[in-house]
């Protein structure tokens, strides 16, 4: 069992230092930065490439260990269609191919369907 980084979780600077430690992954910067280019309505990265990221690093282990998916959200009610959202996650992999990593991409206005 590996010893955990000691350090508060919660306080005034907690969402800083998530952050600032979700971004020591390299895949996840790569995707934040790449992902403006999508122009994709109200897109974020999110779930365990976000927290598997942090606990891996209170844990010493490497940021990216681990994490067999990174999820990309975004909102877009103009097209529900699974098809439309197979045509985003298709392009989401074509733009970024270059990263060994799985990206898998979801329209969460149509998760009610």
């Amino acid at each position: 069992m590996r010893k955990h980084r000691q350090g508060p979780l919660t306080g005034p600077h907690s969402a800083g230092r998530f952050v600032e430690d979700a971004l020591r992954n390299p895949h996840n910067r790569a995707i934040l930065d790449g992902l403006p280019a999508l122009d994709l309505p109200d897109a974020w990265l999110v779930a365990g490439c976000l927290f598997q990221t942090v606990w891996n690093l209170r844990c010493e282990r490497a940021p990216d260990a681990g994490i067999r998916d990174y999820d990309l959200f975004y909102f877009d009610a103009s097209d529900l269609s699974a098809e439309a959202e197979q045509v985003v996650e298709a392009r989401v992999r074509r733009h970024f191919a270059s990263l060994p990593v799985t990206i898998e991409a979801k329209n969460q206005a149509r998760v009610h369907t």
